[in-house]
């Protein structure tokens, strides 16, 4: 398993050429934090590319129960899928922050793939990803605790750009203890005694509410599990 396939907020590679003729047939939204722009049994407006901001797209249970498939970030397209197959999406789409799309008509999309190779790469590229993505969910979920599983978010997002006091990574998301519960598949009270365990295990420390990853403990995780 890839640690650079697990995170959600994986920024994927930006072109300044494909923005370009994204915008020129687009329509551009801005979408508040927090609003939920799809929901299922709805028609998408076309295909969305995330131009800035950040998008959570998920399910809810019967009992209410949420489980987040993917978080996108810039560069991203969402919709291609109901798009595609005309049908409705089956997710709940919402900005985590302020975020701003580019809305890419139905018509205009079919065209682009049959007319642009810069568009129909990008497409199938963010195809790929997103079935990697759920490739690698789905191992995580069969294989892992939800203990690794909580590791392994954290080590998805740590950025190792740069060590804080010399030892801890800051990370580059920060989660609630009910967004951690949604993505890793745990109750919330189970990840509330894993944090606590892994704050005493010096895998973490909590510091301001956000965590910080001790680079030792990075190192003997990631090595261990990625190698």
């Amino acid at each position: 398993m890839q640690l650079d396939k697990s995170s959600f907020t994986l920024p994927n590679v930006r072109s300044k050429e494909l923005e370009e003729l994204i915008r020129k047939y687009s329509t551009v939204v801005t979408y508040p934090a927090k609003k939920v722009f799809l929901e299922p049994g709805m028609e998408p407006q076309g295909v969305y590319y995330i131009a800035e901001g950040r998008t959570r797209h998920y399910m809810i249970g019967l009992d209410g129960t949420e489980k987040i498939l993917y978080t996108l970030t810039a560069g991203w397209f969402y919709g291609e899928t109901p798009c595609s197959l005309q049908e409705p999406t089956g997710l709940f789409s919402q900005a985590e922050v302020k975020t701003q799309i580019y809305i890419i008509p139905l018509n205009i999309y079919e065209n682009l793939l049959d007319t642009s190779k810069i568009f129909r790469d990008a497409i199938l590229e963010n195809y790929s990803n997103k079935m990697l993505i759920m490739r690698h969910e789905i191992e995580n979920l069969t294989f892992n605790s939800c203990k690794d599983r909580l590791k392994r978010l954290f080590c998805s997002v740590a950025d190792t750009d740069q060590l804080v006091e010399g030892n801890w990574y800051n990370l580059k998301v920060h989660y609630t203890q009910y967004e951690l519960s949604t993505i890793v598949g745990g109750a919330r009270v189970t990840i509330s005694k894993l944090i606590n365990e892994l704050c005493d295990e010096g895998f973490i420390r909590l510091l301001n509410r956000n965590a910080q990853v001790n680079e030792n403990k990075y190192r003997e995780f990631t090595k261990r599990n990625y190698s």
